[in-house]
């Protein structure tokens, strides 16, 4: 008898992901989303409410359940506060259901980020989990680089259309990207123990935000102005252009992260591929289009954010 995985964003970009690999794995997958289900799709789909008796049935029968639910960033009437009481009360759901096996995803160094709402948002959803009762896996990916990820592709589309980059605090700060591939691995061999852990999932490059962003306009075919400049000078370059592209493409705090190295690891990576490897395979066809983060989770007919 197949084991039965339940996954939020099972059609998303880490959510769906997931989905894949637990299903190559012989797992019975089907996933609670706010999303369309693509073409072909064989992943049984429920909407995801957060209404607690509709979680538990849900949820009821799962052997694992594995959570990507999040926001980006506060927007129409969702908040932290409220992405860490739902988040809690997909835990109170899986715990009353039954489930065996909780996977969270959440972010890295969540504790080092307390000054960021993101970050300490995420804090508080690992601290409930740890005190939840459930057989609880924690995986914090750093940078997850893959097809349709939103930063390094709308990095690349914005290489490929403006002669500027300017270079925010002069590209100093450290990242640790890992392939989505990794990060789904990761993921799945957590939902295989039992015990409660944390891991991070990072890879095992570690470059600096100038060397990254150098390797993608080189991947584009473009040189590119890269003129060192503070944070208040890069963000408001890209919110002179967000009203053009009806979106937000980066945050403060999501600048402030980067400036605070939150994505890299401390400790040894478990991502056995290199991310910097997969963008000289696959980065040529990375910025053609502008990802409009919105769209993706705010707006058509989707009622709930659902990131990740």
């Amino acid at each position: 008898m197949s084991r039965k995985a339940v996954v939020t964003g099972g059609f998303s970009y880490i959510g769906g992901a997931i989905a894949a690999e637990l299903a190559a794995r012989g797992w019975d997958v089907s996933t609670l989303t706010n999303r369309k289900p693509p073409p072909g799709s064989m992943i049984a789909s429920s909407p995801l409410t957060f209404d607690r008796d509709a979680l538990v049935s849900a949820l009821t029968g799962a052997d694992l359940f594995v959570n990507t639910f999040w926001i980006r960033f506060p927007f129409g009437g969702q908040t932290f506060d409220t992405a860490v009481a739902r988040s809690a009360l997909l835990a109170e759901a899986a715990k009353a259901a039954g489930v065996g096996r909780f996977v969270h995803l959440s972010v890295s160094n969540p504790d080092r980020g307390l000054n960021l709402g993101y970050y300490a948002g995420k804090h508080r959803v690992e601290e409930t989990l740890r005190a939840s009762g459930l057989s609880c896996a924690i995986v914090r990916p750093t940078l997850v680089v893959g097809s349709n990820d939103v930063l390094t592709n709308n990095i690349a589309w914005f290489l490929r259309n403006f002669p500027v980059f300017p270079m925010p605090r002069g590209g100093r700060c450290r990242l640790q990207p890992v392939t989505l591939a990794d990060t789904a691995r990761i993921a799945a061999d957590a939902a295989a123990r039992s015990e409660d852990e944390t891991v991070d999932a990072a890879g095992p490059d570690t470059v600096t935000f100038r060397e990254y962003v150098e390797l993608l306009a080189s991947l584009c075919g473009v040189r590119r102005w890269m003129p060192g400049v503070p944070n208040w000078a890069s963000l408001l370059g890209i919110k002179l252009v967000e009203p053009f592209l009806d979106d937000v493409t980066l945050t403060r705090e999501e600048l402030l992260g980067l400036e605070q190295e939150l994505l890299i690891s401390h400790a040894p990576p478990l991502g056995k591929e290199s991310a910097l490897g997969w963008l000289e395979k696959n980065g040529a066809d990375l910025g053609k289009r502008y990802i409009n983060d919105l769209d993706r989770h705010f707006r058509s007919e989707r009622t709930q954010p659902v990131t990740v």
